[in-house]
C-alpha cells in the first residue's frame, strides 16, 4: 500500500489546518492562504508559538525571519518574512496549541518510517490514453 502524499497533522477547522507532504514540507493553511515551511523551520516556528504561550503581553521573539509577539490585551503577530498573520487572543492561543500538536503528529508519522521509502510516482496518463473512451462491443 502506497503512503498517502499529504497526511493532515492538526486542523482547527475546515479552513484552517496545518498538513504535511513526503517531500519535507509543512503547509500551513489559514483561510484562503496556504504558507509552506521546511520541518525544522515549522518546528521552530512551534517552539517560538510554546514559549510565547509561558509569556504574558506584551513579548516579542523573533529567529531570522520568522517573528511572533503578543500584544497587551493579548492579540497575537505572526511574521514570515513579509506575510503577517494577526489573531485575536482565543485564535492565537488556539493555533499555538494546534502547532503543538501538528509537531507530535509530525513526530509520529516520521518515526512509523512511512515515508522513508522511496515510491514510484505514477506516471501521468499520455495525452491519447487520456482521450481514449471504452465503447461497448454491441
Amino acid at each position: 500500500m502506497r503512503a498517502p502524499h499529504f497526511i493532515q497533522l492538526a486542523q482547527i477547522d475546515d479552513h484552517r489546518f496545518i498538513s504535511a507532504c513526503r517531500h519535507g514540507l509543512v503547509h500551513l493553511t489559514w483561510g484562503r492562504a496556504t504558507l509552506r515551511f521546511r520541518r525544522e523551520e515549522f518546528r521552530q516556528l512551534a517552539d517560538m508559538l510554546a514559549e510565547m504561550l509561558k509569556q504574558s503581553p506584551p513579548a516579542t521573539r523573533r529567529v531570522g525571519v520568522l517573528s511572533v509577539a503578543r500584544h497587551f490585551g493579548g492579540d497575537w503577530e505572526l511574521r514570515i518574512g513579509p506575510m503577517a498573520l494577526h489573531l485575536d487572543s482565543e485564535a492565537g492561543t488556539t493555533f499555538a496549541h494546534t502547532t503543538q500538536e501538528a509537531v507530535r503528529q509530525l513526530d509520529e508519522i516520521l518515526a512509523s518510517g512511512m515515508w522513508d521509502r522511496e515510491e514510484a510516482e505514477e506516471p501521468p496518463a499520455s495525452f491519447e490514453d487520456r482521450l481514449h473512451i471504452s465503447f461497448s462491443s454491441n
